[in-house]
């Protein structure tokens, strides 16, 4: 019997990762994966780094800003983050994207390089199945962010933040049990 043995490659062909980037925060340049440069109509020298406002022109500009705002930040936190943004409709339509990383210093020379993978939720976001499968996809996903939000504002000591964060996440818990239960009344 042979062991089960993952294959990362075959996997990440069979998922939503659309491959690697890497962000300087030293000089704003972006170096992006073949397919997520196509994806963002960036020309293929995004392999080897073009600047941050070229990669983001095609992102939805509310979008755009938000996720430089975050890679940014990144470099100079060092923390894991996470953002999701839309493009902007191309031949395919808008995409929704996520960007997954990290800032790290090379022990070498201490440059500071922010890198991680990006990931296509676009199938995700598009209604698939009835409405209440529709509904119940929504509610799980508000769900997944309400307690994201849980963990990011106890880091920032803000107690009315904190207590509105919490108020959201009753009410998304609500809305849950609701769509659970399989019922249209609300419960308070």
């Amino acid at each position: 019997m042979t062991a089960f043995q993952p294959d990362l490659s075959s996997a990440l062909a069979g998922s939503a990762c659309l491959g690697a980037w890497a962000h300087d925060p030293a000089s704003d340049r972006i170096a992006l994966s073949p397919v997520l440069a196509r994806l963002l109509a960036v020309p293929s020298e995004a392999a080897t780094g073009t600047s941050l406002t070229l990669a983001l022109a095609a992102v939805e500009a509310e979008d755009a800003v938000r996720v430089a705002g975050v890679l940014r930040a990144a470099g100079e936190d060092g923390r894991p983050f996470e953002a999701e943004f839309r493009t902007r409709p191309g031949p395919d339509g808008a995409r929704w994207l996520r960007l997954m990383g990290r800032c790290g210093r090379d022990p070498a020379t201490g440059a500071v390089t922010t890198q991680g993978l990006a990931f296509d939720l676009t199938e995700g976001r598009r209604p698939v199945g009835s409405d209440a499968q529709q509904a119940q996809r929504q509610v799980n996903r508000l769900a997944d962010h309400a307690a994201a939000m849980k963990g990011l504002v106890a880091g920032l000591r803000n107690p009315p933040l904190a207590r509105l964060v919490d108020e959201v996440a009753v009410e998304v818990g609500h809305e849950l049990a609701r769509h659970l239960r399989g019922g249209g009344r609300q419960v308070h």
